[in-house]
Parts: structure tokens; C-alpha cells; sequence
């Protein structure tokens, strides 16, 4: 019940514009395990596919959600979620905790409405899911996946309706932790180690320096997590930031959006003689990208955060290589983190890709002559990725692609510039990397 209930509490802070892995934290913090588990995987199956759950509410109560109390309305949404995307628990004992909470917070005649809607979610929302699901039409593909339907039309736009359906359906992929290595690090006794605790992971077949594990995971509970042996990290952002490192040639290098630190980090363990410069505007992330040196031991390498915004720092050296891994709409990541669908809109869109064109002219202008600009996203729309670097480039005659020798797998060619790796496996997140060379 106390699982349940928070998990509501959680689904309305979400809703409210909160992230939804800082609402579960707060509303679970004195919980027991198993209740963490179940609100956790409560409100993410909530979050991946919510406007399929909309539907179906919609469709077996025969009303639309405003007719009902929010906190009724928001039991229906979960419930079907949970009824048809989970199989924790029994779907009677679902039924029954959601009724009594809406008994106890709602408004208590809309109990029975929830009940009805919800036993008859259990017996006939699969054929109904089956039927969205096997749908033609981009739009409902879209709301079979969760994906907001204006995202699928400018997939639609760009990349052809087979190729956007097939997009669409993968950014409603269930995700799992992968974890990187540190160096010295072998995966065998950490894959060990892993199983003793009830994990099931084994060695990434594309990366050396990887292992995959068959579900997510907290990761400070993690076998070497705190040592600094092993950090959560997406295949694909290990690709990018092992990308990044193979252009270094030597001398200063420049991170203008460091974020939390975890490519930082791996680019330093890559690089250990490298001199990295690393900006971040927010002091949070910057306090959280130094605690994440600290836990990899890395505090005496030749780096150097700085606060501020990138748009305005000036660099302490002149840079050979600057790395832009620019603020996006995080498409790519929706699956993993389906909370952040929720804090977009085309016009935030555009606002973001006229942000990105800014950072990387900045990168271009103060990278040396002869020099290489990285500029990354984890989104898979293009006016986040090659528009922005076309409209870049129309100003820039002394710039010149470069072509990625490093590429692995699940890559898509932009149209013309830069490279997608697509999210097509549940270690992998959608990421675009375009490198620029500034002539000499």
C-alpha cells in the first residue's frame, strides 16, 4: 500500500515538472527496499508509454480524464500501466491498493469508477494494446511508444514514416545498466562479484572495457562503484567520449559543457597526460562532476573546472581540441529517462538548437588554428544535429568535416553531416557526433 501510494505522489510531482528520479528519491527515502522497487518500476512504466495509458483510461471509463479528480485520474493512468507492463506483482493486489488510495486521498465515489475501469483494463487492454500496436499510422505508433506525436511527425520529415516508425518504436525500448571499466580493472572478477549479488551481466562484445547487466541498478549498491572501480555509463556515451580522446594530438584541451563528469572522467583515464580544461554553467553539476574525480581517483590529474558560461569564459590556454557536448532535448535518452519527454515542445526545440549553433560557432572561434571541435548530443532530431552544424558551417569557410575512424555499430550517416549512433539495443542511447576541423 505504502508503495502504491507513493507512487501516485511521485506521478504528480513528475507531472508537475519535477525529475523523476528526484521526486522517487524524496518520496522513498524512508521506504523499505521492496517499496522503492515497486514505486520505481511503477511510475517509469507509467513514463514510457503514458499517452497509450491516457488512451486506454479514456477509452474503458468512457469519460475523458478531466471528467475525474486528478488523484483518481492519475490511479487509472498507473494502474493500466502497471496491469499491463509489469508482472511484480498480482493484478488483483494492484487493483486493490490503487481503490483504496483513491478511497483515502481522492474523492471515495470514484473508487468504484477506478475499480470497474481497472478490471476491465486487466481483461481486455492487451488485444487493445495489440491493436494500436500493429497500426499503420505513425500517430498511433507514436502513442503506442510514448513518444509525443509533433517528435514523430519531424522524425516522419526527416528520415522517411518507415524509418520514424521503426525510431519511435525504439525509444520506448526497455533499458539496463551497462557499466564502464576503470583502467587496471578486469571484468571477470566484477561480473563475479555482480552474480553473488543477484545480477546478471557479462563483458560487452563491443567494448573492452565494458560490462552489460540484465537489469538497472542503484548505483552506489554496485560491487566497486564507491572504490571508483566501475562507473554507469551508456556503450554509446563510452563510444562518444572514446571518440572524443582519439583526436588528441597533444597539447590544451577544452570540455565546454561538462555536465556531471562522467565522459570527463573517462577521458581522462583514456588520456592521462592530457590537459583538460572543463566548463559547466550549473554549480550543482560542476560539485557533482568534482565529487565524481574524487570517487575515480582522479583529482591530480591536470585538470582544471571552471564555472561560467560557455557563450562568455574565455580559455586559459589556447585549445587544440575542444569537446561540445551541448545541452539538448536528450531524444535519444527518452527511454531511460522517459520523465524528460515530458519538458519539451517545438518551441523549446528550436530555443535549444539556436543554444547549440551559438556553443559550437564559440567552440569554432576559439579552438587553434588546426584544431578539431567535437560537437555532441544525445538527440536524434536533426535540427539539434546537422541543421545546426549546416547553419554553423555556411559561416565558416576555414572549417572542415572530419570523417570518424572510432565508429562501431548502430550508426546512421547524417544527412549530409555528422554520424547517429541509434538507440537500438538496451545498453545504447541515441547520440549524434560531428567532428570540425579549423584550417590551418
Amino acid at each position: 500500500m505504502r508503495g502504491v501510494e507513493a507512487a501516485l505522489f511521485v506521478w504528480r510531482d513528475v507531472m508537475k515538472g519535477a525529475f523523476a528520479s528526484e521526486a522517487i528519491r524524496k518520496r522513498t527515502e524512508k521506504l523499505p527496499d521492496g517499496d522503492r522497487i515497486l514505486v520505481t518500476s511503477l511510475v517509469y512504466a507509467g513514463l514510457r508509454r503514458a499517452p497509450l495509458w491516457k488512451n486506454l483510461a479514456v477509452r474503458f471509463s468512457g469519460r475523458p480524464l478531466s471528467a475525474v479528480s486528478v488523484f483518481a485520474g492519475d490511479a487509472l493512468v498507473l494502474g493500466i500501466a502497471g496491469l499491463l507492463e509489469l508482472n511484480s506483482f498480482a493484478p488483483q493486489v494492484l487493483v486493490n491498493a490503487l481503490v483504496e488510495v483513491v478511497k483515502k486521498n481522492g474523492r471515495p465515489k470514484e473508487a468504484g469508477l477506478v475499480n470497474a475501469v481497472l478490471r476491465k483494463a486487466s481483461q481486455r487492454g492487451k488485444a487493445a494494446v495489440d491493436e494500436i500496436s500493429r497500426s499503420p499510422s505513425l500517430r498511433d505508433q507514436c502513442m503506442y511508444s510514448g513518444v509525443p506525436n509533433w517528435v514523430g511527425m519531424h522524425l516522419g520529415d526527416c528520415w522517411g514514416r518507415d524509418e520514424a516508425r521503426r525510431l519511435v518504436r525504439l525509444m520506448a525500448m526497455k533499458t539496463f545498466m551497462s557499466l564502464r571499466l576503470s583502467p587496471g580493472i578486469q571484468p571477470q572478477p566484477v561480473i563475479e562479484e555482480l552474480e553473488k549479488r543477484g545480477f546478471r551481466a557479462w563483458a560487452s562484445p563491443v567494448l573492452k572495457r565494458s560490462i552489460r547487466m540484465a537489469s538497472s541498478a542503484f548505483p552506489p549498491g554496485l560491487p566497486g562503484f564507491r572504490e571508483g572501480h566501475v562507473t554507469p555509463q551508456t556503450e554509446s556515451s563510452m563510444i562518444v567520449a572514446g571518440i572524443v580522446a582519439s583526436f588528441y594530438d597533444g597539447g590544451p584541451a577544452l570540455e565546454m559543457c561538462c555536465g556531471r563528469g562522467v565522459k570527463t572522467g573517462q577521458i581522462l583515464q583514456d588520456l592521462p597526460g592530457i590537459c583538460l580544461e572543463s566548463w559547466e554553467i550549473s554549480a550543482p553539476r560542476l560539485e557533482a562532476a568534482k565529487r565524481e574525480m574524487k570517487r575515480l581517483g582522479l583529482e591530480g590529474c591536470n585538470l582544471r573546472f571552471r564555472q561560467g558560461d560557455a557563450l562568455k569564459l574565455e580559455p586559459l590556454n589556447l585549445p587544440k581540441l575542444v569537446f561540445v557536448d551541448a545541452p539538448c532535448s536528450g531524444s535519444g535518452t527518452w527511454a531511460r529517462h522517459p520523465d524528460a519527454k515530458l519538458r519539451q515542445n517545438p518551441r523549446k526545440l528550436k530555443e535549444l538548437a539556436s543554444l547549440q549553433a551559438r556553443l559550437l560557432s564559440r567552440a569554432l572561434e576559439i579552438v587553434a588554428p588546426g584544431g578539431v571541435v567535437l560537437y555532441s548530443t544525445c538527440s536524434i532530431l536533426r535540427e539539434e544535429n546537422e541543421r545546426v552544424v549546416a547553419e554553423t558551417l555556411s559561416g565558416c569557410p576555414d572549417v572542415v568535416e572530419m570523417p570518424l575512424a572510432n565508429i562501431y555499430h548502430n550508426v546512421q550517416r547524417g544527412r549530409p553531416w555528422g554520424y547517429y549512433l541509434w538507440p537500438t539495443l538496451p545498453w545504447n542511447d541515441g547520440f549524434f557526433l560531428a567532428a570540425l576541423m579549423k584550417r590551418d
